[in-house]
């Protein structure tokens, strides 16, 4: 069952709304393109990374900062910090979840798992990144669920290729 506070905050966001729009109007064009062989894949990876773009990158209100950009890099700096904070809240598994069908996706569109990892742990950090500028206060920890998440995914494609 849908939550309807969930639903206020996608419908209540217009950034968020373009987002998904643009998602939708490039999914088939792009998405056919990525792998001619899995063309549905290709198109349900694209929308899924407009999704997921479109839930992390945008603000109600945005406040951009240098600052939140530097305390966000120095999380990496801590391993303790990043380690500790694992598995310490719904939201962090949330992030799990969040990468986890981008893995999957990606694994199938593209043999080389080592390289769609970093490629996707590399989107993780840019998208922290990116929310410690305008606000929303990017996190190390985040990136480690990400990435845990769509090493999942990955985990989960290989299998399936067996």
């Amino acid at each position: 069952m849908l939550d309807s506070g969930v639903v206020w905050a996608v419908v209540s966001q217009p950034r968020l709304l373009v987002l998904l729009g643009v998602a939708v109007l490039v999914a088939w064009p792009i998405g056919t393109r990525l792998s001619p062989g899995h063309r549905r894949l290709g198109v349900l990876f694209v929308l899924t990374l407009g999704a997921v773009l479109a839930a992390t990158t945008t603000t109600g209100e945005l406040r951009p900062s240098l600052s939140g950009m530097r305390s966000y890099l120095g999380g990496f700096a801590d391993p303790a910090y990043v380690i500790d904070g694992f598995g310490t809240s719904r939201e962090k598994i949330a992030n799990l979840g969040l990468f986890l069908p981008l893995g999957l996706l990606a694994a199938r569109l593209w043999p080389r798992p080592f390289v769609v990892l970093a490629a996707l742990a590399a989107l993780a950090f840019g998208i922290e990144l990116w929310q410690a500028f305008i606000g929303r206060g990017g996190d190390a920890v985040d990136v480690l669920h990400n990435t845990v998440g769509a090493l999942v995914g990955i985990g989960i494609a290989r299998l399936w290729r067996r």
